[in-house]
């Protein structure tokens, strides 16, 4: 049996991102969450967000979400090789998938 190639096992570890391998975390409304180590999120109601932070940095005008209401259902990732580090929503819950 041959070796995987680099360009398989990336390809492997996204598959396993789509898949949900890393697990989710409800984050309930009004809470701040913070130690968060995710890739994406979707929102489970309307959420606006009031903190949304990438690699320890606030985001919420990088990705326009300042004041916005993101619709239930939308998800939301982040380019690769950066995690979801904190969020807090004034409504609506959302899940996070982890890494």
């Amino acid at each position: 049996m041959s070796k995987l190639t680099q360009r398989e096992v990336d390809a492997l570890d996204q598959l396993k991102k789509i898949s949900g391998t890393g697990g989710f975390k409800h984050l309930a409304v009004s809470t701040n969450h913070t130690g968060l180590s995710a890739y994406a999120v979707v929102c489970q109601e309307d959420c606006t967000f009031t903190t949304f932070s990438v690699n320890g940095e606030n985001k919420l005008d990088e990705y326009n979400l300042t004041g916005a209401t993101i619709k239930a259902g939308m998800y939301l990732p982040v380019p690769q090789g950066s995690i979801i580090t904190a969020i807090t929503t004034s409504t609506g819950s959302c899940v996070a998938y982890n890494i």
